[in-house]
C-alpha cells in the first residue's frame, strides 16, 4: 500500500462522516478526488478548497449501527451502516490484507456496484491506506453490490468483434430513465443477451480490456464510458487481492461491455473529429488538473497518468487533454 500526504489524510478523515451516495443514488466523490489531487501533487490549499466547494452537496453518514456479516445481505443497500461496523472490526482483528484477501473475491462478481464507484474508491482507499477508508469502501462495494445476468461461458473473437457482434442483438433497445447502473442492469437482462457468448475463450488480459475501455472513450466524450477507463485502473490496483484473477477479469469485461452497450454510438464523420485532439505533457496534466473544481475530471486525468505510465500509450495523455479543455 502506498501512503498519503498529512493534509490529505486530515482531510479524508474529516471525509468520513459522509454517505457513500446523495441525490439520486450518486456517488461520493470526495474521497477519491482527494487521493487524486494527493497523486497528482496538490498542495493542501488546493486540496482544502475542493474539498469545502464539494463537500456541500454531500449527505451525513447513517448513525453507526451493529454489525452485519455481508455475505447473505450482498446489494442491501439499507444496510450499509452495519457492513462499515463489520468490516472495521474485521480490520481490527486480522488486518487490512488479510482482509482483502477474503472479501475481494467475494465482492469480483458485483464490480459493476455503483457503476464502478465502489471499486474505485476501494483503489484509491488502497493506494492511500487509511484502514477506516478502506473498510468504508468495501461497505459501500458490498451495498451496492451488483451481479449482471451475463453468461460467462468463452466464445469466438476479439472483444471488439464479441461487443459489435452483441451491439447489433440490442441496437434498438429504449432505455427506461435511469442512471448508469440501471441502464447496465437493463441491458443486461436484454433477453438477445441471454444466448450469444459475451466472454472470449480464454480470459482477457487486463491490458486488452483497458485498450478497448480507451479506445472507445477516445472515440466519444462520454460519461459513461469515462467510468470505463477509470474502472480499469481501479481494477489493476485491486486485482492482487482477487484469488482467481482470470476470473476476475472475465467480471471485468462483462461490467465493461453492459455499460458499452448502453452507450449510443456516434456517426464516423464525429468520432473522428473528436479523436484529433494533441496532448499535453504529463506535468501539464496534473498542474491544470489540480485546478480543477471537477471531480471527474481530476479522477480521469489520475487515471489517465496512471494507465499512461502502466503502458505508455499515448491514447492516455490525449482524453486527459481532451478532458481538460472541455473543463470550462
Amino acid at each position: 500500500m502506498s501512503t498519503m500526504s498529512d493534509a490529505c489524510r486530515a482531510l479524508l478523515l474529516q471525509s468520513l462522516s459522509h454517505g457513500p451516495l446523495y441525490g439520486n443514488r450518486l456517488a461520493n466523490h470526495l474521497p477519491m478526488a482527494l487521493l487524486a489531487l494527493d497523486r497528482l501533487g496538490a498542495d493542501a490549499g488546493a486540496m482544502r478548497r475542493f474539498a469545502d466547494g464539494y463537500a456541500g452537496k454531500l449527505l451525513p453518514a447513517a448513525a453507526s449501527a451493529s454489525e452485519l456479516d455481508p455475505h447473505d445481505y450482498l446489494g442491501s443497500s439499507g444496510d450499509y451502516p452495519r457492513f462499515v461496523a463489520f468490516f472495521r472490526d474485521r480490520i481490527r482483528e486480522a488486518g487490512v490484507d488479510a482482509v482483502l484477501h477474503d472479501w475481494v473475491p467475494v465482492l469480483m462478481p458485483g464490480l459493476a456496484a455503483s457503476a464502478f464507484h465502489a471499486l474505485i474508491r476501494l483503489a484509491y482507499a488502497i493506494e492511500g491506506g487509511l484502514e477506516d477508508e478502506i473498510a468504508l469502501s468495501l461497505a459501500y462495494w458490498a451495498s451496492e453490490y451488483a451481479a449482471l445476468p451475463l453468461p460467462l461461458d468463452p466464445g469466438e473473437g476479439t472483444l471488439e468483434q464479441i461487443a459489435a457482434r452483441l451491439r447489433s442483438k440490442v441496437v434498438d433497445h429504449v432505455f427506461k430513465p435511469g442512471i448508469i447502473i440501471d441502464r447496465m442492469i437493463e441491458i443486461a437482462w436484454d433477453p438477445a443477451l441471454g444466448g450469444p457468448p459475451v466472454q472470449p475463450a480464454a480470459a482477457p488480459a487486463l491490458h486488452e480490456i483497458a485498450r478497448f475501455a480507451l479506445k472507445a472513450y477516445a472515440g466519444r466524450e462520454d460519461f459513461t464510458l469515462l467510468h470505463i477507463v477509470t474502472g480499469c485502473h481501479a481494477f489493476r490496483i485491486v486485482q492482487p487481492y482477487a484469488n482467481d484473477k482470470a476470473l476476475a477479469r472475465r467480471y471485468l469485461w462483462q461490467a465493461a461491455l453492459a455499460a458499452w452497450l448502453t452507450v449510443v454510438i456516434l456517426p464516423a464523420g464525429r468520432k473522428k473529429a473528436e479523436e484529433q485532439v494533441g496532448a499535453l505533457g504529463e506535468q501539464d496534466i496534473a498542474a491544470r488538473a489540480i485546478l480543477s473544481s471537477d471531480d471527474h475530471v481530476i479522477k480521469l486525468c489520475h487515471s489517465a497518468l496512471c494507465e499512461y505510465r502502466e503502458y505508455g500509450d499515448p491514447g492516455y495523455l490525449r482524453i486527459a487533454t481532451r478532458k481538460l479543455k472541455l473543463d470550462v
